[in-house]
């Protein structure tokens, strides 16, 4: 036997239901098991293999409820197709007792054999009709003649090939002719030209039933609508309505007289016609008028909303052109005016008298390039511009958000500035008072310092002036010595004196030099403190203003959100 998707024999007792096999091509069923083995097919093989011979008790239909001759009907239509081993019965069994009986079977013959059993001449010169009736297809055309083209194309359908009878594959299932189509098109082992055969047939069939085969996936029996291309046509432009009969009598020149243009428009007011024109001729009106649209999708569908009014009241084309419908009086005289949409044949009736510029000018352009894609446009652009009405309206909510919150900010800065100045001026002052306060302190000090200093100098005079005192006394009195030795002995004395106090001077200057000197030293100690000092107030106090006007910014900021 052949590998995946071959086909084979095997006894009609072990023949099993099969499962879907993903090897198998999609709508084919094979209800034979698939052995590993092939061997040929010989009147041998069933002692080569130890198999009883194929078929032993025959095809055994009826252990097959419901199989027909390639199909069972949904619906039950089976009336002339009757069941496998009524129509086929006699092909297949003779194939296999001459199957037993001869070690060549049918399966082994040639293509130009089978084909050249029944038709000697050429393929190419037989008429389809003949080729179908061949042993080979004509149960299998005679079974398709009797469906419908619904029932022929169901997918559940299953199918034997014609082409395979009494050979390897006949008793293989195919759901739906497309696995069938493919199967007669690319067999390439047996029956080659059989096959081909039976593909060309089977498609001319079907082409003349008015049907093909679906492919693989496709459903039979999806809708078809329009067809692919948008039915266009020409129409006249600047849109037109024809009216006609409108004139009204004979002047005193033989000659009719009708309706005005401005009347026209009146009596069409409401249809929004931009101007009207009437038809005269060597006998003046000619009682045919034209209403003239805008040159736009919205002048087409107004002229055309006017065409169809006429239509309804039954006043258009139709009864104009048809004399027993044609009404042009009614009760009272009053004449009936009939309209329709204007076509190039009327405007060259309308123009038949007129010459050079009193010719009604128009064209012919195509519906869907001046209406339909105006149309298509328009509500685009009406799309648009709904868009951006929505958007000029969240901008204009905007708009008035940012006011009010402007507003609200702009208050609470005009607050917030005037509380500065109120801070800044109460600052001043403030600092006004402390500098005089401060003046006052610094006066106050300066006064204690300098009474201080003038105390020190006057000590220091005190001192100089006892010092000399101190002096003078000693050198008075030597002024009266007794006598010499005395003299030369306070002189001793007196010089001794101003040494010692001379010595006493000089380390008082010293001493009193060095106090100046720490003093001055402790002085420039303090002041360097006191502008530290200052200068860490300073930036205390800069870095407190920092943090309030970084409060009260964030609380105009907190607002002005709130309000938004």
């Amino acid at each position: 036997m052949r590998g995946n998707g071959s086909s084979g024999r095997a006894p009609a007792k072990t023949w099993t239901t099969v499962n879907a096999d993903s090897k198998i091509p999609a709508g084919r069923v094979n209800a034979r098991p698939q052995l590993t083995n092939w061997v040929p097919e010989t009147n041998n093989m069933a002692t080569q293999t130890g198999i009883r011979p194929p078929l032993e008790h025959g095809w055994n239909w009826q252990s097959r409820a419901g199989s027909t001759i390639f199909k069972h009907s949904e619906d039950g239509h089976d009336k002339e197709s009757g069941n496998l081993d009524e129509v086929h019965k006699d092909n297949v069994e003779d194939d296999y007792d001459d199957e037993k009986d001869d070690d060549s079977n049918v399966s082994d013959d040639s293509d130009d054999e089978l084909l050249s059993d029944e038709f000697d001449s050429d393929t190419s010169q037989k008429s389809h009709d003949t080729r179908k009736k061949s042993r080979w297809f004509k149960k299998f055309f005679e079974s398709l003649e009797s469906l419908t083209v619904e029932e022929i194309n169901e997918p559940a359908r299953q199918w034997h090939c014609p082409a395979c009878q009494g050979g390897p594959g006949a008793i293989d299932w195919y759901r739906g002719l497309q696995p069938l189509m493919t199967h007669a098109k690319t067999k390439g082992s047996k029956r080659v030209k059989l096959h081909r055969e039976l593909a060309e047939l089977l498609d001319e069939e079907l082409r003349r039933r008015g049907t093909s085969v679906i492919p693989a996936g496709e459903v039979f029996g999806k809708w078809k609508g329009l067809k692919d291309t948008e039915k266009d046509h020409e129409i006249v432009w600047p849109p037109m309505v024809i009216i006609m009969n409108t004139r009204l009598d004979k002047d005193e020149n033989d000659k009719w007289t009708g309706m005005g243009n401005q009347e026209l428009l009146e009596y069409f007011i409401l249809y929004a016609a931009v101007r009207a024109r009437h038809s005269y001729g060597p006998q003046g009106h000619r009682g045919m008028s034209v209403l003239i649209f805008e040159s736009s999708a919205g002048g087409y569908l107004e002229a055309e909303r006017l065409h169809k009014h006429f239509a309804e009241q039954g006043t258009d084309r139709d009864s104009w052109n048809n004399s027993n419908r044609r009404v042009l009086f009614h009760a009272g005289g009053k004449r009936q005016l009939y309209g329709f949409m204007a076509l190039k044949e009327d405007l060259d009736v309308f123009n038949q008298h007129c010459h050079g510029k009193t010719k009604q000018k128009f064209e012919m352009r195509s519906y869907h390039e001046m209406v339909v894609n105006q149309i298509r446009q328009m509500s685009e652009d009406n799309q648009q511009l709904i868009y951006l009405k929505n958007r000029v309206v969240k901008e204009q909510r905007h708009s008035k958000a940012l006011e009010a919150t402007f507003s609200i900010v702009s208050e609470k800065l005009r607050e917030t500035m005037e509380e500065n100045r109120i801070v800044k001026q109460r600052t001043k002052m403030q600092h006004e008072q402390n500098k005089e306060e401060m003046d006052f302190q610094e006066q106050l000090f300066k006064d204690q310092i300098r009474i201080i200093h003038e105390a020190r100098d006057e000590k220091e005079e005190n001192f100089e002036k006892l010092q000399q005192q101190e002096r003078e006394k000693v050198k008075q009195s030597i002024a009266n010595p007794k006598n010499t030795e005395d003299y030369k002995r306070r002189a001793e004395e007196i010089a001794k004196f101003i040494t010692v106090q001379d010595k006493e001077m000089e380390e008082f200057v010293a001493a009193r030099d060095r106090l100046i000197k720490l003093h001055g030293e402790k002085m420039d100690a303090m002041r360097r403190r006191h502008w530290e000092e200052e200068v860490e107030l300073e930036k205390g106090f800069d870095a407190e203003l920092t943090q309030l006007m970084e409060k009260y910014s964030t609380h105009i900021t907190e607002v002005a959100a709130d309000s938004v």
